[in-house]
C-alpha cells in the first residue's frame, strides 16, 4: 500500500516515513498541499494521505477543500497534526478527512489508524 505524507517538517516526514516503511508500506512525500496535488497526479496508486494542518503555500484544510472540489484523492485522508481544538477537528472531518491523529504518536497508533480507514477496522 502506498501512503503520501504531506508535511512541511522534514524531521516529522522522515520519522513517519520510517514508521511506515518498517510496517511494509510504500511512502511518497509532499512538503505542502500544492506539492501534494502534483505528487498525487504523478502517482495514481496512492491509497492513503497523511495530512498535516499547518503548512505554507496550501495548508491541510485548504487541501481538503481542494479535494472536495476536484476529487484527486481516491482513498482516505488522515489529518496528522498538533491542532487539538474540537472545532478544528470537526472542520477537518466536515471537509473530507476520514480520521484524525494527534502528534506526537507511536507507530502502533499510526498503523492502527491507517488500518481502520482502509479495512473498515476489521
Amino acid at each position: 500500500m502506498k501512503v503520501l505524507i504531506v508535511d512541511d517538517s522534514n524531521s516529522i516526514a522522515m520519522v513517519v516515513g520510517q514508521m511506515l516503511k518498517t510496517a511494509g508500506y510504500e511512502v511518497e512525500r509532499a512538503k505542502d498541499g500544492k506539492d501534494a496535488i502534483n505528487v498525487i497526479k504523478e502517482n495514481s496508486n496512492i491509497e492513503v494521505v497523511l495530512l498535516d494542518w499547518n503548512m505554507p503555500e496550501m495548508d491541510g484544510l485548504e487541501f481538503l477543500q481542494y479535494n472536495l472540489e476536484h476529487k484527486i484523492v481516491n482513498g482516505p485522508i488522515i489529518m496528522m497534526t498538533t491542532e487539538n481544538k474540537p472545532e478544528k477537528i470537526m472542520k477537518a472531518l466536515e471537509n473530507g478527512a476520514s480520521e484524525y491523529i494527534m502528534k506526537p504518536f507511536t507507530q502502533d497508533v499510526l498503523i492502527t489508524k491507517i488500518e481502520s480507514v482502509t479495512t473498515g477496522g476489521e
